[in-house]
């Protein structure tokens, strides 16, 4: 309000207070009365009538004429704060519009350059269902948007936020225009097929390094988004229009317009649009049938450098009841105050024709001299009668009009003065500057013989006299302490803003503590005014007369009073910069500390990718080394992580030694069996041999029936050692049927422990993921703060590859153990097909086991009837071909057990293979 008020003084001339009156060569020569005829029509009237009718015209007329100019310059004054106003709205309103759009840009900017979209490596070893994750995630953060898609080239749906259908934008026009496009780009507004109006945002994806274009990302952002940012905007009265590049109405505070043309809504909109700059005029508004007359303002697309030519023009209206409503109130206040001032001025006036209805051609010349600008003349006056009265008026009111010139050009003249004061004060940044400027121009201009600064102490019981003007020969006071203690009443009214003046120290009531400093600096009259800073009191200032006592003026006290406060003004203006000053440097101090930890953060970030860079290769021995903050955390974490898995490996590994071990031994088991099952085979074999010639020999029984007898004991014999070789195959096969069922359980055990290692790395797997979408999380929102964070979004991309890598290898310790499962699995089969190859052989066996004992019971009764041979050679000979027959199946049977053992064998085998091939999986990471 001060530098206003400054402003205004120094924008109109000083001599304006001045008033100038007419002098005689000035005066205009005039035709004589008697030839005007309104004049002498009007000697015509009676002296009372024409008294009235002019002390009325002198009385109104003035008021009417200062009310109508007064009227023009405020109204004028008025509409122009109101366009003004309207402006500053309309500007608001297109900046947050074009904020709006340009965060928009900035998030697809920041999106469509994340590494999981960008980098190959990255981008394969994130999934499908990973991506859709994160773009829902995105959504999710950005409400503004109705989702997210990455298209390819052809305008197929590569994946998106939801699993509704898109179908291929191939031959959309905004899908054209993005790829020809280099940089984000934003489509015009259409309706979608729920009738709302939404834009189409989309970024070109571009490989890192090749810069070979892979795919466009689209952002679907419904414009309900952007009229909920700017639903504050709108006040009582006022609506607003966005516009289009086509002037098409897409987004308004009214329902109603949106869809419509502007030029079928605004009149003379073509005229506003056409300047192509913020404008403002009145027109008519069109709603719906209605039309009414409004103030409009005009506000063309400005844009920003990032940012596409979106032609998005702004049209804000206010009805014009409601904004010139301030006009209409401004007319009737000037109506009604001139009315008033004219209708008592013309009572006044015809009160005075009534007083003045005798000859006042005395008091002629003296009016007549005054009106020359000899304002010193007076009438002499008469008697009391209304000649007198008339003659002392007009005295009295010489006097004043004489008393007021001197006091309106002495006003003019502090005016002036005090505006130079301020204009120099406010100039200076330091407060003794401040001062210095301050007490020379007092001292010039109230022609006092010193001005000084006194500055309390904090406890106000004593100060120090800083600044000084002094005329010569008069004591200096510069620097002097003063120990005069000050009431804290006294304090709070001086804080209030009180000036304290005093006319004769001889006169005074003061201390005598008081009286004495004053009489020390030769003080006759003085004047105090109170100095603050930040409504602090800080010091006063004197105004000192030592040449003699002074009556002081009530407008050079007021003045003075100005003047300190001036002065605190300023000191309030330099403690502002000097904060200011501050304040810039505690920000460029906080900028470097905040640059400072950055550094340390990527060292401590680097040191951790070189301290784990071992896992990668299957070193987990390798440990991360911790530190306070952040990066200690993750390191302390990895280290948890690799310790764990260390364990899993070594357990593995045990277990994968423990099962080549026991296959080893089933092999030497089943190698055995298998010897000892050719064993029986040819032993069988000689069996059925000896049984054909005893045939041979039971034909021929006739001719030697003790031969017979002796090839039946040896038949017996060969059935006894045939039935114990059996018993021992049975037992053999049981063995082995047994340590079979152990290692089938050792190999499934193998199995659960390899599920467990496929829980670990599938845990580790989402810890990867959620270490990858972290660091994307980073990057968006490090892209999405200025420049100084694109540090931070280098380190997040560092981890995202991390993270990348370390899921690439998860995957591969996946494909390992799922390999291992695979092989356990065929294993596993293949030792329960061994099984049930034993059961069988075991079954086969026991017959073959029951056939020799039935041999041995027959070689018996051979040898107690060989007597009776010739009786029965008949019945021998059937017998003799029965026991042939089941000979050749014991040796049958021998086959197939044979190769059965053979069978499981190189089932072994093969497990043996597998146990290694698993040993050397395992070999590849370092446990110790």
């Amino acid at each position: 309000m001060v530098d206003q008020l400054n402003t205004a003084q120094r924008d109109q001339p000083v001599e304006s207070a001045v008033i100038e009156l007419p002098s005689k060569a000035t005066i205009v020569k005039r035709p004589p009365v008697n030839q005007v005829p309104a004049i002498a029509a009007l000697r015509r009237l009676s002296l009372r009538t024409k008294a009235t009718v002019l002390a009325i015209a002198i009385g109104t007329l003035p008021v009417i004429g200062i009310g109508a100019i007064a009227y023009s310059f405020a109204n004028r004054s008025i509409t122009k704060q109101i366009i003004s106003a309207e402006e500053t709205l309309a500007t608001t309103l297109s900046q947050r519009v074009t904020s709006f759009m340009a965060e928009r840009t900035a998030d697809m900017q920041v999106l469509s350059t994340l590494p999981v979209l960008t980098v190959p490596n990255v981008r394969d070893a994130v999934s499908q269902d990973e991506k859709r994750g994160l773009l829902e995630r995105f959504v999710e953060a950005n409400t503004v948007y109705d989702s997210v898609a990455l298209f390819d080239l052809n305008g197929n749906v590569v994946f998106q936020n939801d699993r509704t259908n898109i179908p291929s934008q191939g031959d959309q026009d905004y899908f054209r225009s993005a790829l020809q496009s280099n940089r984000v780009s934003i489509s015009r507004p259409v309706r979608a097929e729920n009738g709302e109006y939404v834009v189409y945002i989309t970024a070109p994806v571009q490989e890192n390094g090749s810069n070979r274009r892979t795919g466009i990302l689209r952002a679907v952002m419904p414009i309900k988004s952007l009229a909920g940012e700017l639903q504050n905007y709108n006040r009582t009265g006022a609506e607003f229009s966005v516009l289009d590049a086509s002037n098409q109405i897409f987004l308004s505070s009214q329902e109603s317009k949106i869809g419509q043309i502007a030029s079928s809504v605004y009149s003379q909109f073509s005229e506003m649009q056409s300047r192509r700059s913020l404008n403002s005029r009145v027109i008519n508004s069109k709603i719906g049938n209605d039309t009414e007359q409004v103030l409009s303002s005009f506000v063309p697309w400005t844009g920003r450098d990032r940012l596409p030519d979106l032609g998005w023009d702004v049209v804000l209206s206010v009805p014009t009841e409601t904004a010139f409503e301030p006009q209409r109130q401004l007319l009737w206040t000037f109506l009604l105050g001139t009315g008033a001032v004219v209708v008592l001025t013309g009572l006044l006036a015809k009160w005075l024709a009534d007083r003045a209805t005798r000859p006042i051609l005395a008091a002629t010349s003296a009016v007549k001299e005054l009106g020359e600008g000899k304002l010193d003349t007076r009438v002499a006056v008469r008697g009391e009668d209304e000649i007198g009265v008339l003659g002392s008026n007009i005295n009295s009111m010489a006097g004043q009009l004489q008393t007021y010139v001197g006091q309106q050009t002495e006003s003019a003249e502090r005016a002036r003065l005090l505006n130079q004061i301020v204009v120099k004060i406010r100039r200076s940044l330091s407060p003794d500057d401040i001062f210095t400027a301050s007490v020379d121009e007092i001292r010039e201009f109230m022609k006092v013989d010193r001005v000084v600064i006194y500055r309390f102490a904090p406890d106000y019981l004593s100060g120090t006299i800083t600044t000084e003007s002094v005329a010569p020969g008069w004591t200096k006071a510069f620097g002097k302490i003063i120990n005069d203690p000050m009431e804290a009443s006294l304090v709070d009214r001086y804080r209030d803003g009180r000036v304290w003046s005093m006319e004769d120290l001889r006169k005074t009531s003061l201390t005598h503590c008081h009286c004495e400093i004053l009489e020390r600096l030769e003080v006759q009259a003085n004047v105090v005014a109170p100095v603050l800073q930040n409504k602090e009191l800080i010091g006063l200032i004197c105004a000192h007369q030592c040449s003699g006592p002074r009556q002081w003026k009530p407008e050079e006290i007021d003045f003075f009073g100005q003047l300190a406060a001036q002065i605190g003004y300023a000191l309030d203006q330099a403690l502002l910069l000097q904060q200011t000053e501050e304040a810039r440097k505690a920000a460029e101090l906080l900028s470097e500390e905040r640059q400072q930890q950055k550094e340390e953060l990527q060292m401590q970030l680097i040191d951790l990718l070189s301290d784990v860079e071992g896992a990668v290769d299957g070193d987990l021995t390798v440990r991360a080394d911790v530190t306070a903050g952040e990066i200690g955390t993750v390191a302390d974490f990895f280290n948890s992580i690799v310790e764990s898995l260390r364990q899993i490996v070594t357990q593995v590994k045990s277990a994968a030694v423990q099962v080549n071990d026991s296959l080893n031994s089933d092999e030497q088991a089943i190698r055995q069996l298998s010897e000892e099952a050719v064993k029986q085979a040819d032993e069988t074999t000689n069996t059925l041999n000896s049984v054909q010639t005893m045939v041979r020999s039971i034909q021929t029984v006739s001719n030697s029936a003790k031969q017979a007898a002796h090839v039946a004991r040896e038949a017996s014999s060969t059935a006894e050692a045939g039935g114990i070789a059996m018993e021992l195959t049975v037992q053999n096969i049981l063995g082995l049927r047994d340590t079979i069922g152990e290692t089938a359980k050792k190999v499934k055990r193998l199995g659960e422990s390899s599920q467990q290692i496929s829980k670990v790395v599938s845990l580790i797997n989402q810890i990867a993921m959620q270490t990858n979408l972290l660091a994307i999380n980073a990057g968006i929102e490090a892209a999405r703060a200025d420049e100084g964070s694109q540090g931070f979004s280098l380190v997040a991309e560092e981890v995202g590859e991390l993270a990348a890598r370390s899921a690439a290898a998860t995957r591969e310790i996946e494909q390992i153990v799922a390999t291992i499962q695979r092989e356990t699995s065929e294993v596993v089969e293949a030792m329960e097909q061994g099984t049930s190859q034993v059961v069988e052989g075991t079954r086969l066996v026991d017959n073959a086991k029951q056939s020799l004992e039935q041999i041995l019971s027959v070689s018996r009764r051979i040898d107690d009837l060989v007597q009776s041979i010739s009786d029965a050679t008949v019945t021998q000979v059937q017998t003799s071909d029965a026991v042939t027959q089941l000979m050749q199946e014991i040796v049958e049977a021998a086959g197939r057990t044979s190769a059965a053992s053979l069978d499981v064998s190189r089932s072994l085998r093969q497990t043996v293979g597998v146990a290694k091939e698993l040993q050397e999986s395992v070999g590849t990471f370092k446990v110790g």
